[in-house]
């Protein structure tokens, strides 16, 4: 009885590796899809336009090509073995694209802007620093005591300063 179920087990696992190398057999027939040379001269002849999509000029829809990408390698190939011409390669130029330096870094592009809002800044400088000392003279002096100084808040101080500055001076 052990025997016969061994035997059995035997068979079964021919069985399986048979049936496997069929499927393997029937995947690479599958794959081979223009080993028939009349369906190789027909798929030749529709080649240009069945590999290209397309849109629908009635109704605006797309159309997808009748061969995909992987059948045309695949036909390329079964031709150029049968000894057929492959005229339907695109034909390989130079990139079209553009090259375009790199943007840099943020700090070197704007340094220009910088320079400039700095030299403004110092032109200004001799205006400002000949105000400010007025203003310190008259403070040294006690000319300034008013009842500003009792009555406005610092901030409201520093904005009349800054009034009396753009005015030209105390008015």
């Amino acid at each position: 009885m052990v025997e016969v179920a061994t035997e059995r087990a035997r068979v079964v696992t021919r069985a399986r590796a048979t049936e496997r190398d069929d499927r393997a057999r029937d995947r690479t027939t599958r794959r081979a899809m223009f080993r028939n040379v009349e369906r190789l001269r027909a798929a030749l002849a529709k080649m240009p336009d069945a590999a290209r999509a397309s849109v629908n000029p009635a109704n605006g829809r797309f159309r997808a090509p009748e061969f995909s990408g992987r059948v045309v390698a695949e036909l390329r190939k079964a031709a150029i073995a049968n000894g057929y011409e492959w005229t339907h390669d695109k034909p390989r130029g130079t990139q079209k694209t553009l090259t375009r330096p790199g943007k840099g870094h943020k700090c070197d592009r704007e340094k220009p802007a910088r320079e400039a809002a700095r030299a403004e800044a110092l032109a200004k400088q001799p205006e400002l620093i000949a105000a400010y000392r007025a203003r310190m003279r008259s403070k040294a002096k006690g000319l300034d005591k008013t009842w500003d100084d009792f009555v406005l808040t610092k901030s409201e101080k520093t904005l009349k300063i800054r009034m009396q500055d753009q005015q030209g001076g105390k008015k």
